[in-house]
Order: C-alpha cells, then structure tokens, then sequence
C-alpha cells in the first residue's frame, strides 16, 4: 500500500491531467447511449475502488486529446475501461493513445469480481 502522501501526489498527478471542468471525483457518471450492462460494469468498478479507499473519476476527459475515460483510479493511475463489443486490436489502439495505464474490463463477463481490477 502507498504512503499518503505517494497516495496524495498520485492523485494530484492524475487530476492534472484531466480538462478542468470535467474533475468530478467519486462521483458516477454515464451517457444515455451506454448500455444498461456498460454502466453496471462502471458502477461496480468505482464500488470496488470505493471499497479500496480509492479516489475515481468517470467519463473524465483528458487534456489536450479531448479522451474519455470510463473509470480513471487516481491513487494508481489506471484507466479502466469498459466494453462489450469492441475487438482487441481496437482496444490496444486506444490503450496507446491514453497517458495512463490502461486496463479492459468486459462488460459480458458476469460476476464481477475484484481480480478484474488487478
């Protein structure tokens, strides 16, 4: 586990990197196209994170690419994104243009569990 104050800077690290109007930490958002099984997968991602004493933004847009992110864990710096649909080839193309780690999660795989996030 990070010291605080490692945990503080990291978060400090991340949020900098966000568009300022778009810093909305612990807080869930979604947009009305994302399916019922795209945004329980969010919701179970930042319950975990909340659960781990984990700052997170959802749907944060980085700056200056205009990117958004599903689930951004700002003690670590990782992206988690979810999807349902998408083939991997596209999904590495996407993990490269991201300045954080970036992680996928299937929004098909059912249950979730916590390893998902490891």
């Amino acid at each position: 586990m990070m010291v605080a104050s490692n945990v503080q800077k990291k978060r400090n690290e991340v949020s900098r990197l966000l568009r300022m109007s778009n810093r909305h930490r612990n807080v869930m958002r979604w947009s009305p196209n994302e399916t019922i099984e795209h945004v329980s997968r969010k919701f179970e991602i930042c319950f975990q994170l909340k659960k781990w004493g984990h700052e997170f933004y959802t749907e944060a847009i980085f700056e200056p690419s205009g990117l958004r992110a599903d689930v951004i864990d700002a003690d670590t710096g990782v992206v988690y994104e979810v999807y349902q649909t998408e083939g991997m080839e596209s999904l590495k193309r996407k993990a490269l243009q991201y300045p954080l780690e970036v992680r996928f999660v299937s929004a098909n795989e059912a249950p979730f569990t916590e390893k998902m996030l490891l």
